[in-house]
């Protein structure tokens, strides 16, 4: 369907624009997190280790070089980050408008949250990079300086995201907060739950910055939705479009659920190499 075609066509409830959201939201943020996971788990092949594959990171086989240790532990955040960017300059099923075409916007935003949260948190020895900074003894005003960066970056996505909020809802504030504020607030609430879960089963022995990076990405994940209210003066010219949703995302139900029992079973982990 042309964009033009989709002028006539109301815009949705305020509920459905949330489940929608929601689901598009939780399935995106499994897809990055797998992504991101893959990517450590490929670079510390290509460096000749092995490694354990789990929901939420990669325990390498062996001990790594501090060069090859430090290059696998920013790889991820790296790829992340710069596939989030240049994706969200690509929306091929934006014609669509439908629940496939919310998935990709929700992946392109978190994939760039999940590269400058790592930013954040560099600092504080915690995540990828903060134990990449640790490994390569970076100063501490260098690690400072990339903080900053960091939430500049959470501010420029925030920034991004707002004309999506526009064309999806429109200028009715119920039906932004639908696609901003509750899609944040019950999926910081389920990604948290659910990197628990994962924690929880996997029995496997983590740092304390690693569990502490790994649930504040889970709380971090979807932040720039509701981020995005503070460009609402920005972004009036831009026109809705409304979105073709059903009342109930069976499909996208179905693929998350899919997912998060992937993830459960991967939660004992995954030895590749």
């Amino acid at each position: 369907m042309a964009l033009a075609d989709r002028d006539s066509i109301p815009l949705p409830s305020a509920r459905s624009l949330l489940v929608n959201s929601l689901v598009a939201a939780l399935i995106a943020s499994a897809l990055m997190i797998l992504l991101h996971e893959l990517v450590h788990l490929v670079t510390g092949l290509v460096f000749g280790h092995g490694g354990t594959l789990y929901p939420f990171g990669v325990l390498h086989h062996g001990d790594l070089t501090v060069t090859a240790e430090v290059v696998a532990l920013l790889a991820g955040p790296a790829f992340s980050l710069v596939t989030g960017i240049l994706l969200q300059r690509w929306t091929p099923l934006r014609q669509r408008g439908d629940l496939a075409h919310l998935v990709w916007v929700w992946f392109t935003f978190v994939s760039v949250q999940e590269g400058v949260t790592y930013l954040c948190l560099t600092p504080f020895g915690a995540g990828d990079t903060g134990m990449a900074a640790q490994l390569m003894g970076l100063p501490v005003v260098a690690q400072f300086a990339l903080l900053g960066v960091g939430v500049g970056g959470m501010f420029a996505n925030a920034w991004a995201f707002a004309p999506h909020m526009a064309r999806f809802a429109g200028e009715d504030p119920v039906r932004r907060n639908a696609v901003t504020l509750f899609p944040w607030l019950w999926g910081m609430i389920a990604s948290v739950l659910l990197a628990l879960l994962y924690l929880v089963l996997s029995g496997a022995e983590r740092g304390a910055g690693e569990q502490i990076a790994i649930l504040a990405a889970g709380t971090a994940t979807f932040v720039f939705a509701p981020m995005a209210h503070l460009f609402s003066r920005w972004v009036r010219e831009v026109g809705a479009e409304p979105l073709r949703l059903r009342a109930v995302p069976v499909i996208g139900l179905v693929v998350l659920a899919a997912m998060i029992a992937g993830n459960i079973a991967l939660s004992t982990g995954l030895d590749v190499g």
